[in-house]
């Protein structure tokens, strides 16, 4: 299986497009949404719904507002002892 640099989807090694840049390094995409996202229109993928990069990032933006309220709520007890 390999894995879309893309959107972050697993698909079959005999699918989808393979492209292999000057340097020698291959880039894997599942489908032409994604090829044509990232080649031509140059957007961001973690600013995208679909991909698999925005709910990774999402999640850890989460996770930091917790740790943030849980050390004001920390210190709003430390304060009042």
């Amino acid at each position: 299986m390999t894995k879309c640099v893309f959107c972050g989807k697993e698909e079959s090694p005999y699918m989808g497009v393979h492209r292999i840049n000057n340097d020698g390094s291959v880039s894997f995409f599942c489908s032409g949404k994604c090829r044509k996202n990232s080649l031509f229109l140059k957007r961001d993928r973690n600013k995208l719904k679909w991909t698999e990069a925005y709910r990774i990032s999402k999640q850890k933006i989460i996770a930091r507002e917790g740790r943030a309220k849980d050390k004001r709520e920390s210190a709003a007890k430390a304060a009042k002892d």
